[in-house]
């Protein structure tokens, strides 16, 4: 949702209107009006983004400092395929210990079944 809100921010205007419907497809749900406000109001909780207007169908929403920071760093694949990385700084060593198994696990089935 904060992603959808990102990317539907304009250049000059930062509270731009985000309708419903349009809300309830980036879920990927037909029927998703409440999920839709559930997850808008808990952005809202945690301070990520704020309401300016909520008029029935449309919603004027302004994203917080965290929120754009965070709608950045998800809304680009390449950002998000780095957090894997950037959380597993090690994840070199399991690359190599999980090869070096594979390659002895062959080894030990062809010695076992000659």
């Amino acid at each position: 949702m904060l992603v959808h809100y990102y990317k539907g921010l304009s250049c000059v205007d930062s509270r731009m209107p985000f309708s419903l419907k349009d809300l309830e497809k980036s879920l990927g749900e037909p029927n998703a009006r409440g999920r839709t406000k559930i997850a808008s109001k808990t952005l809202q909780q945690r301070n990520l983004i704020a309401f300016l207007d909520d008029r029935g169908d449309a919603l004027r929403v302004q994203l917080s400092l965290e929120g754009y920071d965070l709608g950045r760093k998800y809304a680009s694949w390449f950002d998000c395929s780095g957090l894997w990385f950037s959380e597993y700084k090690n994840h070199w060593i399991w690359i190599i210990i999980s090869f070096l198994g594979g390659v002895i696990g062959a080894l030990l089935i062809n010695w076992l079944s000659t």
